[in-house]
């Protein structure tokens, strides 16, 4: 009784640090070109080119650092990775403030993707949960993600119009910092796993790149949040594009974001509960071929009203994407490497959020902006069927858990 009461705690405290430090890395995301034009004094141009560099540089940090910092959580404990790793965001996070100048605005960003917190944040949830509720936890760490990147924006273009961000950006470190306080005295490190000798030995990423079943799985994440951040770049073009005559088009544009957030939010519980009781395999080939077809279908819409229920379908079958991948390869892989796999998972989505864009600017001479979404489709289709692919044929060993007196694969 006193584990699982540990667990519970434990995954509550995980989940309020997500949503705050999920906060800290979005409240700059919607506002960066406006932000960098006030460190740098700069044309609009200028500052857009360096605002995609500082967007650039927190991946940078993450796909350097991811797969070390999941094999030290393996190997020297969570906990105690937590707390580094919040260290270092909270230098980031008062660098960023206090910054007068670009460069240590940047080594800033930089720092807080070298902090890898999510990765560390991921890997505790998923290792401190039982197998029969792993996919709950994912679920919910999911919709802590959902909450911070929904509340961090608005708080951020509220402060940069009425005030400052640096209060807020210096408010968000504070909280970080006390969040790690309560972590510190509250959070119980889980038991070690011992090897399971049934299970083949995960040699990192040449396993990874010798095993069908995981290479498909790491790809399909890449291809996911390859799309994920190019419908970034390309939505805005979308709506100016097809509805030439609507007022506040900015305004528009952000509430139908914050509207596909909300629905990821309120939707990942239910994609964690289904995946414990299910096969994650068959969620991510739905949830990828429902991103894909309601991206499409916004070449129908001819009214705003129909532009925001197919955003509501896209965050709902976005939730479902990563804690499916994520809780697809823990079952197949021992206990004992859950924090290397999952620093090498979110790698892998690093490059796709780098590829989304790069793959929008070469295509934007070639397409009507209009049009961008259909390469968008492709992506999440290809995802799709690269893990249909593997229940048709899986090259590697299925771990089987006892789940409600079935066995799940």
């Amino acid at each position: 009784m006193s584990g699982v009461t540990s667990c519970s705690r434990n995954l509550v405290l995980l989940l309020a640090c997500q949503a705050v430090t999920t906060l800290g890395l979005m409240v700059l995301v919607p506002i960066l070109p406006l932000y960098m034009a006030t460190l740098t004094g700069i044309d609009t141009l200028g500052a857009a080119r360096w605002s995609s560099l500082a967007l650039a540089a927190p991946g940078l940090g993450t796909l350097c650092f991811a797969p070390l910092a999941g094999q030290w959580c393996d190997r020297f404990g969570y906990r105690r990775m937590l707390l580094v790793s919040l260290a270092v965001f909270i230098a980031s996070m008062l660098l960023m403030a206090l910054s007068t100048s670009v460069l240590s605005f940047m080594l800033g960003r930089l720092l807080q993707g070298m902090s890898t917190i999510g990765v560390v944040l991921t890997a505790f949830v998923g290792h401190a949960s039982s197998d029969a509720s792993r996919g709950r936890s994912l679920g919910l760490q999911e919709s802590a993600i959902a909450c911070g990147a929904l509340a961090g924006p608005v708080l951020g273009g509220m402060m940069l119009d009425q005030w400052s961000l640096k209060p807020l950006l210096i408010a968000s470190a504070l909280l970080t910092g006390i969040a790690g306080g309560v972590l510190w005295s509250q959070l119980r490190e889980p038991p070690k796993s011992a090897p399971d000798k049934n299970l083949p030995q995960f040699a990192g990423l040449q396993t990874v790149l010798a095993r069908a079943d995981l290479r498909n799985w790491m790809l399909a994440a890449c291809l996911t949040q390859a799309a994920a951040f190019a419908l970034v770049n390309v939505f805005p073009l979308y709506l100016i594009a097809h509805f030439p005559a609507a007022d506040a088009i900015a305004s528009k544009t952000g509430a139908l974001h914050a509207l596909g957030w909300l629905a990821t939010m309120l939707a990942s519980p239910l994609w964690g509960h289904l995946n414990d009781r299910g096969d994650p395999r068959r969620h991510f080939v739905l949830a990828a071929i429902g991103c894909a077809l309601s991206i499409g279908l916004l070449m129908k819409a001819d009214q705003l009203w129909l532009v925001a229920l197919l955003r509501v379908v896209q965050g709902v079958c976005y939730a479902a994407l990563a804690q499916s991948m994520l809780l697809a390869c823990s079952r197949q892989l021992p206990a004992a490497v859950y924090g290397h796999v999952t620093g090498l998972s979110r790698s892998f989505m690093v490059v796709g959020q780098m590829l989304g864009p790069l793959i929008v600017m070469l295509l934007m001479p070639l397409l009507a902006p209009a049009n961008l979404v259909w390469p968008i489709t492709a992506l999440f289709m290809a995802a799709g069927l690269l893990v249909l692919g593997n229940s048709m044929q899986r090259s590697y060993p299925v771990c089987r858990i006892e789940n409600q007196g079935k066995d799940v694969a």
